[in-house]
């Protein structure tokens, strides 16, 4: 994803260890260490590709395919984490809150401000600081055993080195060195983000997408880097095409065509629902297309329009049980939610950006409410 004369590279990662972190960082020029390997893995180094993509004169070029640099360039990367349960990192590992009773489901806290997230998590690192007292400075996390549903504990070592918050890694990082700002905005998992979410997300982006004038790497991460992540990274996307629509004249040229010969109405996002929102919105072609295109762009790990077929499918097979057919009906209905969401951002981007005064004259969850018409197709959205 880019912008003239600097790139602004869009990235997605599920969660990282902290060596993870660190050689993103470094791979990415933003923090001047080593990249760092671990023992007996067949992993030497960072990818051929991941020093493509730096700045160029000639963004928009059709000929420009991107430049190859021996090294990184020094890069800034803003780290967008969308996780909504509060975990720590324990060693080198991420290890999250779970209910005991439930330990393979996450803990939903729908609506959870980004300070009380972080509150949580360092009195959650406080309380296990003091029960490490008692074990002779050692405390007890589980695993996934190799069995099914089986959960392994072991005894870890607890100390503030080898206990931190995910804002203490990254604050630790930037105070050695590293260029790197770290943000929380919590998202429920398998839901579309609220309003609000929206609306924070376009507070913390951007400002920093107008104002680059280097180049700049969002990197966005969730539990499996899959749909919060996506969904962060279309976001960001959609603002990089508000601020530059010749973003989306590149993103033309790369997928010419989005949609294969002969796929289905629904691998084309032509659920009912849709349908009618495109029939309301002033450019309601258009910005579905943008939407579209900036999904086959972020599709590495999961294409947010095609899952929803994915998940219809699923929902009617009949080699599935009854609540697995529920649970993909369930997930189906939220995918199609998001997608809703997205086109109707994309309509509020195209409507309410001021280009003189270079802001939204109004917040989205404002605009929505402004629209009830919308609102009401969003509360029936059917995989139909």
């Amino acid at each position: 994803c880019a912008l003239p004369i600097y790139f602004v590279n869009v990235f997605g990662v599920a969660i990282p260890t902290r060596v993870g972190v660190q050689n993103v960082l470094s791979t990415l020029g933003a923090f001047d260490i080593p990249y760092i390997t671990y023992p007996n893995s067949p992993v030497t180094g960072p990818s051929e590709d991941a020093n493509t993509a730096f700045p160029a004169s000639k963004v928009f070029d059709a000929k420009f395919t991107g430049l190859r640099y021996a090294k990184p360039v020094r890069s800034r990367v803003i780290w967008v984490n969308l996780r909504e349960e509060p975990f720590l990192y324990i060693n080198d590992r991420p290890c999250v809150f779970r209910d005991l009773a439930v330990p393979f489901v996450n803990v939903e806290l729908t609506g959870i401000e980004s300070q009380k997230v972080e509150h949580v998590e360092r009195k959650l690192k406080a309380d296990i600081l003091k029960e490490a007292q008692s074990y002779e400075g050692q405390f007890l996390v589980h695993d996934e055993g190799k069995g099914v549903g089986e959960i392994v504990g072991m005894w870890e070592q607890a100390d503030n080195k080898t206990i931190t918050t995910a804002l203490e890694l990254y604050q630790g990082y930037a105070e050695q060195g590293a260029r790197v700002e770290f943000l929380r905005l919590p998202v429920t998992d398998e839901q579309s983000p609220e309003l609000k979410d929206f609306d924070s997300l376009v507070l913390a982006l951007l400002p920093r997408i107008r104002d680059a004038n280097e180049p700049l790497s969002f990197i966005f991460n969730c539990q499996m880097g899959r749909g919060r992540t996506t969904t962060g990274m279309v976001i960001c996307c959609l603002l990089i095409g508000l601020v530059n629509p010749e973003y989306y004249e590149a993103l033309d040229r790369k997928f010419a065509k989005i949609f294969p010969e002969g796929a289905s109405r629904f691998s084309n996002g032509e659920y009912g629902c849709i349908s009618k929102l495109r029939s309301v919105l002033t450019q309601g072609k258009k910005v579905k297309h943008q939407v579209d295109l900036v999904l086959e762009a972020c599709n590495r790990m999961q294409n947010l329009r095609t899952a929803i077929e994915d998940f219809k499918k699923a929902s009617e097979s009949v080699d599935k049980t009854e609540e697995e057919r529920a649970r993909a009906h369930h997930s189906g209905v939220h995918y199609l939610i998001r997608y809703f969401n997205l086109i109707a951002f994309a309509s509020y981007l195209d409507e309410s950006y001021d280009r003189e005064a270079q802001k939204l004259m109004t917040p989205f969850a404002d605009w929505m409410e402004q629209h009830p018409h919308i609102t009401a197709m969003h509360a029936e959205a059917q995989l139909n």
